[in-house]
């Protein structure tokens, strides 16, 4: 349920079909979907996903309309502070 984020948080951004193809692959020798992934069937598969780059990043005007998004104040920037409570606590 959570390969998605766990494959986003890794700096791969696969679209919804992409992570649909993946799923039978860390769960190699399963015959249906079990809402799990194990870790040593995971690994390889996504160091070879790494590896090949075969998502891609995430767009930098994305990436920036996200921090322009925190930065409530219109400063240019955020805080150290304010990163640590966006990411912990919202």
């Amino acid at each position: 349920r959570e390969i998605g984020s766990i494959v986003r948080s890794l700096g791969c951004f696969p679209t919804e079909a992409e992570l649909h193809e993946l799923l039978p692959k860390v769960n190699v020798e399963e015959e249906e979907l079990t809402g799990y992934v194990h870790l040593e069937k995971f690994l390889p598969v996504m160091t070879k996903v790494l590896l090949d780059r075969s998502y891609r990043p995430i767009p930098e005007d994305v990436l920036l309309h996200a921090f322009e998004a925190l930065d409530e104040n219109k400063r240019g920037y955020i805080t150290k502070e304010e990163l640590v409570r966006y990411l912990t606590e919202e």
